[in-house]
């Protein structure tokens, strides 16, 4: 026989009738309780048999699924299955002898239109279940995007809930209501109660709904996350005339970047690399020329394919020896006030919670005028060297990449909340530790379960370039980037590369505005175009073409020591070769014939990327044309000499550029107006932080 007021289907009325539209206010959390755990059990059933995934019915690979029954399933896996929706957030209110009460839930559903009910949960050691079984009243408040703070307050110390009174107020139905950011406020009573574990599940009646338009948030894979906007129009606009062209030098810790042999050459100092001076002076000068940035590129490997050795390499210093492109980076923003600092670091081969430590102490040393250029590597020394058998394939390379970006982001957005650091010298408090969080990730590739070890940065996520060439690189970066950095021969290759880009952010929801383009090229400048096509014939003198080949083997894989250098690719029986000669054809003018010498003398200076010559005028002129006509923001500028590429340039080019109004006349930033790089890079309404349609915003802890 069923106990008084249980129905005998493991369903309570408070009032203890069947009719559950007639509740009595004198049931007691007591009550409810013991009623409860004199109710039948429902039997067990029976363990299902463990079914193994298969291609043939499952587009999920079974080496990374779990399959359980019976008494082998827990809370882990029940969590692991329901991590992965995405719930609105609520938050549930009532009250009993003027005594507010609340907490934040995610099981909230309508459950009937006529009569209007919905149910939710509460934990039966929920300190708001005693107030709530004595009022039988109920407030669900639906909270709006960026409502991540009350979400967590109404989660943490019941005291806390309810202390700040700007927050909450009391509503004419006598129960508390939240003051902002609510969608919708649905209040009724509750008509019955049913027994669900170390839960209990609520029904009630709604007698008042109020609605206000907006984005809700939502809580997906254990954070609070924003959904795009649907009214947002996203669409690909022609470019704008007459826009602002950004200016970045384009460097790496070695001897001979994207200028084989150059080091040769009188008055080059790239081998001075390794003195610290160096790098405060380039600094010092480029802030001085009206350079927005220093792009600071980087390998972990040492390029082999060309005669399968390292010797050419080796020999021609061809990006080896290299240090590392973080060391010089807090000395150069030191003596400067306003350049940002692009720093390449590959994320196949780093762990994400060290890495988010190393590039939060950069952005705090900066100021926050620190870039993370992202890539994957591509050289199968450095995969050898840091432990691997093999290079990690191109695809896998950048599901490991989205993943490390999610713990980045969760790190450096989600676990130090903004005021987490309250610095109190009274109380002897630095950091309130209930604002810090640890960030619960655990993936495939990464199992990240504790908090980020730096308080926020002035950006928290660093700026963010990448540099992919493939289309799941252009993908991944239309995705994550801010910036995109590209290399093509002329307007029309350009043109094609950066329409994909912005056509794949407006594919994932974000502006494409937003995102700044910059392309590869060196400059070679002086008074006038016969002096500095004088000097470009002069540097050619200097340049290796070995040292070319060695850098073209490891960046397209081929080796084209196998051929007489002057050999015609075209005549060459091999897939690979004849892959080679087709890219090198459909970038010339048409009728040349590419031999090694051919391709080692065209990449010797400015390696993959174009060369302008000429005037500053000349060079303007260039430059204001591939801007307008394929789209792009600025340049990365390489150098043929360092630093007398970028000294010419600052004096023949830049003017020219400031009288069009090309480049702004930077001024000395007066204290308390320096910017962020993002703020610099992203125009008059740019914040420090990720703008709202970019995939780190979803996590921050404080919108």
């Amino acid at each position: 026989m069923p106990a008084p007021g249980h129905s005998g289907t493991g369903v309570y009325h408070p009032n203890g009738h069947s009719d559950p539209l007639k509740p009595s206010r004198s049931a007691t959390v007591a009550g409810i309780i013991n009623n409860l755990a004199q109710a039948a059990k429902p039997p067990a059933p029976k363990p299902a048999p463990v079914k193994r995934n298969s291609s043939a019915d499952s587009d999920v690979s079974s080496a990374s699924s779990t399959s359980v029954s019976g008494k082998d399933i827990n809370g882990t896996h029940v969590r692991d299955v329901f991590r992965n929706t995405a719930n609105s957030v609520w938050v549930i209110t009532s009250a009993w002898d003027g005594e507010p009460v609340g907490y934040t839930a995610i099981t909230v559903n309508s459950v009937s239109v006529e009569p209007p009910m919905i149910t939710f949960n509460i934990g039966r050691s929920s300190s708001s279940l005693n107030t709530i079984s004595r009022s039988l009243k109920f407030a669900a408040h639906l909270l709006a995007d960026g409502e991540t703070a009350a979400a967590k307050r109404f989660a943490a110390d019941a005291k806390l809930r309810f202390a700040d009174k700007s927050t909450w107020s009391w509503h004419e139905d006598g129960l508390p209501s939240l003051s902002n950011g609510v969608l919708a406020r649905l209040a009724g009573d509750i008509v019955n109660l049913s027994h669900a574990g170390d839960n209990l599940l609520v029904l009630g009646r709604l007698e008042n709904i109020d609605i206000r338009p907006g984005q809700p948030l939502v809580y997906h894979q254990g954070s609070y996350r924003t959904l795009p906007d649907p009214t947002a129009q996203l669409s690909l606009s022609p470019p704008k005339k007459d826009r602002r062209i950004y200016l970045n030098a384009f460097d790496m810790c070695c001897v001979g970047h994207q200028a084989s042999g150059m080091w040769s050459y009188p008055g080059d100092k790239a081998s001075t690399y390794k003195d610290l001076e160096y790098w405060t002076d380039l600094a010092k000068l480029l802030e001085g020329g009206g350079f927005d940035a220093l792009f600071l590129a980087d390998v972990v490997g040492i390029y082999d394919v060309y005669q399968g050795s390292r010797d050419a390499a080796v020999r021609s210093a061809a990006q080896v020896p290299v240090n590392d492109p973080v060391g010089p980076i807090s000395a150069m923003a030191a003596v400067t006030e306003r350049l940002g600092f692009g720093v390449t670091v590959s994320l196949t081969y780093e762990l994400p919670y060290a890495f988010a430590r190393r590039m939060s102490t950069l952005d705090h040393l900066t100021k926050g005028r620190v870039a993370w250029n992202i890539v994957t590597s591509y050289l199968k020394s450095a995969a050898t060297n840091l432990g691997l058998d093999a290079q990690v394939p191109h695809d896998e390379r950048y599901n490991i990449a989205e993943e490390f970006l999610e713990v980045c982001y969760k790190l450096w957005e989600s676990s130090w909340e903004d005021d987490a650091v309250i610095r109190d010298w009274r109380s002897g408090v630095y950091t309130d530790p209930a604002k810090v969080h640890d960030i619960e990730h655990k993936g495939k590739y990464f199992n990240v379960p504790g908090a980020h070890l730096c308080e926020p940065s002035p950006q928290r996520t660093p700026y963010l370039f990448q540099a992919g060439a493939s289309a799941r690189g252009q993908a991944f970066a239309a995705k994550h980037a801010e910036s995109v950095f590209i290399a093509g021969p002329n307007t029309t290759h350009l043109k094609r590369l950066t329409k994909g880009i912005r056509q794949s952010a407006v594919d994932q929801g974000r502006n494409p505005a937003d995102i700044k383009i910059f392309a590869l090229v060196t400059i070679i400048t002086g008074p006038t175009d016969e002096a500095a096509q004088a000097k470009f014939e002069e540097y050619k003198r200097y340049s290796t073409v070995e040292g070319a080949l060695a850098l073209y083997g490891g960046w397209a894989g081929v080796d084209l020591s196998t051929l007489p250098l002057d050999q015609p690719l075209e005549y060459v029986e091999n897939d690979a070769i004849r892959s080679v000669n087709e890219m090198w054809s459909k970038q010339g003018e048409g009728g040349e014939v590419w031999t090694p010498r051919k391709i080692g003398e065209k990449i010797a200076i400015g390696g993959l990327g174009p060369v302008a010559v000429g005037s500053g005028k000349t060079i303007a002129d260039l430059l204001e044309k591939w801007v307008d006509e394929a789209d792009i923001d600025g340049f990365n500028l390489a150098y043929a000499v360092t630093p007398g590429t970028f000294e010419d340039i600052i004096t023949y080019v830049v003017p020219e550029l400031r009288h069009r109004g090309r480049l702004p006349n930077h001024q000395k930033a007066k204290k308390g107006e320096r910017k962020t790089l993002r703020e610099s890079m992203g125009g008059p309404n740019a914040t420090a932080h990720v703008s709202p349609d970019h995939p780190a915003y979803a996590y921050k802890v404080s919108k």
